[in-house]
């Protein structure tokens, strides 16, 4: 099911975006980034979090931004 992240799916999100963050190869984000700097950019105020869950287990994660300002902003980025 996938469904809005809440505050409660941090741990979760954190325990599948640490390795991709450390790999180096998937995003351009500092592989050092703390949890919680990972945590705020990922689930920031401009974008919506979501978390997909199988089970009851929290499995992917992705999020939705404006691509751009303006006339582009019915673009979504993730």
């Amino acid at each position: 099911m996938i469904r809005l992240a809440s505050d409660n799916d941090a741990a979760a999100i954190w325990t599948i975006l640490e390795p991709v963050i450390r790999a180096g190869e998937t995003y351009a984000l500092p592989r050092d980034m703390t949890r919680e700097q990972a945590l705020a950019y990922w689930t920031g105020a401009d974008r919506e979090t979501y978390v997909f869950e199988d089970d009851g287990r929290i499995v992917g994660t992705f999020y939705l931004r404006p691509n751009q300002l303006g006339g582009g902003s019915h673009v979504a980025n993730c």
